[in-house]
């Protein structure tokens, strides 16, 4: 494979989706009863504002991999356009989780002494959402779809 086909853009939709996929499995939000924690809720546990962002951007940075090394034809779709839409979809769903935090049942369980916060893995995730965005904008001005 030769890497010096890669763009920064490509290297930020690529590394975005990694980050993404590692982070989506770590905690998205902790749970403390009475000094306690509980780090039981990951990507999978929200699906518009988890899995369906996740599923987007990992799919975002396969597809960029394989059409730099040639095996998906550049003239099949428009990426660049593509790309864009679904990793800003994929980012404004992960900072709806993050800024909002709706959780179910929320009020009752902090009526017991439950306090929620958010994880590492929300933090990296809405990172790894954000880098794959740069990368498809870069992407998108560099192509002749931004014309």
């Amino acid at each position: 494979m030769d890497f010096s086909k890669f763009k920064t853009s490509d290297w930020l939709k690529i590394g975005g989706a990694l980050v993404f996929l590692v982070f989506g499995f770590l905690s998205w939000v902790k749970a403390e009863f009475a000094g306690f924690a509980s780090d039981d809720a990951n990507v999978f546990d929200f699906f518009w504002t988890g899995t369906l962002p996740w599923i987007l951007v990992i799919a975002t940075g396969v597809l960029s991999a394989l059409l730099v090394m040639g095996t998906l034809k550049k003239d099949m779709a428009p990426w660049a356009m593509i790309f864009l839409a679904a990793t800003a979809a994929a980012s404004l769903l992960v900072l709806i989780r993050l800024i909002f935090n709706p959780l179910e049942n929320k009020d009752a369980a902090e009526e017991l002494g439950i306090e929620f916060k958010r994880g590492i893995g929300l933090f990296g995730s809405v990172i790894g959402s954000l880098a794959a965005t740069a990368g498809a904008f870069m992407g998108f001005k560099e192509s002749d779809s931004a014309s």
